[in-house]
């Protein structure tokens, strides 16, 4: 996974190179709360919350619906947000309305390794502002995110009281309009160790944000994250039946 990371970095900094771009680094911290409440057979109540301090508070909740087999999952929802903007220095002033849905397709797989893939639609709607202030109205964007996520379960090596797995996600988001795309393309890795005991996974990792905000320029953020995800059922907190992992909430 680590030689999988850094080919990456890579390759995306040989792209950097050719394009002469002017390069903006910024470390930032990641802080992840998740959660999924099986209501039914095959149906589960999402509620999670994100955030990156002086960037975005996120709060998401949705639907899912879990196919028989597992190997699907199709999910509904609406978040709330809070952003920053270029005048507020980092207080999160800038409100957003986000409807969104995704679909996960989970590779079959006999062995500790499993492959998923994601596609995500986030209908952005954003707060207006000008120079120094919010002003009246909403913009509208349309965010489309792909995704693979590639885990190996590593089951009880470490210790017989948890469960350890390793996790390495890629994600390219597209932005269009109709409003004007401040991000119009953003690649995301994240790499982290997960582990598990009964409902609870605690999720440690580090994580990398490759965006393009115009032809001249690409931002890299980065830095470490933790997230903290809480797969429960409603009638036993404890036995949690549906197949869902920390990927399917980024």
């Amino acid at each position: 996974m680590k030689k999988l990371l850094i080919f990456i970095s890579l390759f995306f900094f040989s792209l950097v190179v050719r394009a002469q771009r002017e390069i903006r680094v910024n470390p930032e911290m990641w802080w992840g709360l998740m959660s999924s409440g099986q209501i039914a057979p095959n149906w589960s109540l999402w509620l999670d919350t994100h955030h990156v301090p002086d960037l975005f508070l996120i709060v998401r909740s949705g639907l899912t619906l879990h196919t028989q087999d597992q190997r699907i999952a199709l999910t509904a929802g609406y978040a709330r947000l809070g952003l920053t903007t270029p005048f507020s220095e980092g207080r999160l002033i800038r409100p957003e309305n986000r409807p969104w849905g995704q679909i996960v397709y989970r590779l079959p797989s006999t062995s500790k390794f499993s492959t998923s893939l994601r596609y995500r639609h986030d209908m952005r709607y954003r707060a207006n502002f000008d120079n120094d202030e919010i002003i009246d109205g909403f913009g509208l964007n349309h965010r489309m995110r792909f995704n693979v996520s590639f885990r190996y379960n590593w089951g009880e090596v470490l210790d017989q009281k948890f469960n350890f797995a390793t996790t390495l996600f890629n994600e390219s988001l597209v932005t269009v309009g109709p409003s004007i795309a401040d991000n119009p393309f953003e690649h995301r890795v994240f790499a982290l160790f997960s582990f598990s005991r009964r409902a609870v996974t605690v999720s440690p990792g580090y994580h990398l944000r490759l965006a393009t905000p115009n032809p001249e320029t690409l931002r890299i953020n980065h830095g470490p994250f933790l997230w903290v995800t809480i797969n429960y059922r409603l009638k036993n907190f404890r036995r949690h039946l549906l197949r869902e992992f920390p990927g399917d909430h980024i």
